[in-house]
């Protein structure tokens, strides 16, 4: 529950924001990365 608490708070600072932007592109791109389709198998 305090890690909820800390991120809360992080997230009302605009360096916290940025964070918060960059990791979720980051996870997002991953997920998109593991999960695509392999375009030549060879």
């Amino acid at each position: 529950m305090g890690a909820i608490l800390d991120v809360t708070e992080m997230l009302k600072e605009p360096a916290g924001m940025i964070t918060a932007l960059v990791v979720i592109a980051a996870g997002y791109f991953f997920v998109k990365w593991v999960f695509a389709e392999p375009s030549d198998e060879e």
